[in-house]
């Protein structure tokens, strides 16, 4: 596991004004083991838990696992967009993608 998870995790978290507790109720854990997960040095979560606290806060899992990755590579952004992007309704999906098309200069409808 990355030795720079925790300090990422906490980073992304408190950036998007994200509490332990919220964290906690959403990934199935305790706010006690997520503030573990965040301040011991080789926190090791299950791939599970580390999807579902991907998913939760828009991110990449590698993103987290990378210790080189300071900040995210275009891959990790759009892997973490299509994330998002999967949860939406179909209406949010299809008014995004009339916007996208505006932006490119096509319609495809």
């Amino acid at each position: 596991m990355s030795e720079k998870f925790g300090e990422k995790l906490r980073k992304v978290r408190t950036a998007q004004k994200k509490t332990l507790e919220e964290l906690a109720t959403a990934i199935g854990s305790s706010k006690a083991y997520v503030w573990q997960l965040e301040n011991k040095k080789n926190a090791k979560p299950s791939a599970e838990l580390l999807l579902k606290i991907a998913n939760f806060l828009g991110e990449s899992p590698d993103f987290f696992l990378d210790d080189e990755a300071e900040e995210r590579s275009e891959n990790q952004v759009e892997d973490a967009f299509f994330r998002k992007f999967k949860k939406l309704s179909d209406e949010d999906k299809r008014y995004i993608d009339r916007i996208v098309s505006g932006l490119d200069g096509k319609n495809d409808d």
